[in-house]
């Protein structure tokens, strides 16, 4: 029974991978999509992709291909990560370039404006590939994992870098299965009517059952402009009376909803 995450290895999903599943076989695929895919072509399996980050909000690609209607499988678990980064380099020498992911240089941007405000960032797929390219370059260095450190021959700098800040990075799990037991949250994929305030009367019945939206996203239906799916997660498991009253009321405002899972949200691991 194989994990797929977004790889390579050495990043955070790889750490949070670890971290969940350490008797597991894991696997680390190039993108996205390609683990929603491997996946789907193997029943027993599993799959790790990010979901939202605390400092640059929703990961577009997931949201993507949740709502896509040939999604077919089911968020099985929310897992979260308090990210701490590390800066990757050689002891002594001057910084020019400094590599890693967009979230990372985003969350570090005051740290970096005040420790190098001349060095030149380069953003890249992955904070494990920062690190590799920092290893290539000696006038260069990483924000990325201390386990990349390792892997790629770089000295930690420091650790951690910028942690006045709470990174707070957030997974699903996905699988072909429905979660078991212990959901607490309900993630749905929402298509709406046209109508001046749908939205509004879709949210409303929740209000009423007094539920809160974890998370409310629009994505635009191609070929049908000013159309939207909407994606959300509600904090309370799908068989809860109090979701099941808003959802049959907000159903009238929709032309379509899809359960995407209701499963367990596990407490944060630390970096």
């Amino acid at each position: 029974m194989s994990v797929a995450f977004l790889g390579p290895a050495q990043t955070f999903s790889h750490l949070v991978a670890k971290k969940r599943f350490p008797k597991r076989k894991l696997l680390p695929l190039p993108s996205i999509p390609e683990v929603v895919e491997y996946v789907r072509r193997h029943p027993l399996s599993s799959g790790i992709v990010p979901i939202e980050n605390s400092s640059s909000g929703m990961i577009p690609e997931t949201v993507d291909l949740l709502l896509d209607r040939s999604f077919s499988l089911c968020i099985r678990e929310e897992l979260a990560l308090r990210v701490r980064l590390a800066l990757l380099g050689r002891r002594g020498a001057k910084i020019k370039t400094l590599y890693s992911h967009a979230a990372p240089l985003y969350h570090c941007r005051n740290w970096i404006m005040q420790r190098f405000p001349e060095v030149q960032l380069r953003r890249v797929a992955s904070t494990a590939e920062a690190a590799r390219l920092a290893s290539l370059e000696p006038a260069s260095a990483a924000l990325s994992t201390r386990d990349a450190a390792i892997l790629y021959g770089l000295e930690v700098l420091e650790y951690p870098v910028a942690d006045d800040t709470a990174n707070l990075t957030q997974f699903f799990v996905l699988g072909h299965r429905p979660a078991g037991s212990g959901a607490r949250e309900t993630s749905l994929a929402v298509l709406l009517k046209e109508k001046v305030g749908s939205l509004c009367s879709f949210l409303e019945p929740f209000r009423e059952e007094g539920l809160n939206l974890k998370r409310i996203v629009s994505h635009p239906v191609m070929g049908h402009p000013n159309t939207y799916f909407f994606f959300l997660s509600v904090q309370a498991p799908n068989t809860d009376p109090r979701f099941i009253q808003a959802t049959e009321k907000a159903k009238k405002h929709t032309w379509e909803m899809r359960l995407l899972g209701s499963y367990p949200v596990r407490r944060p691991y630390s970096s």
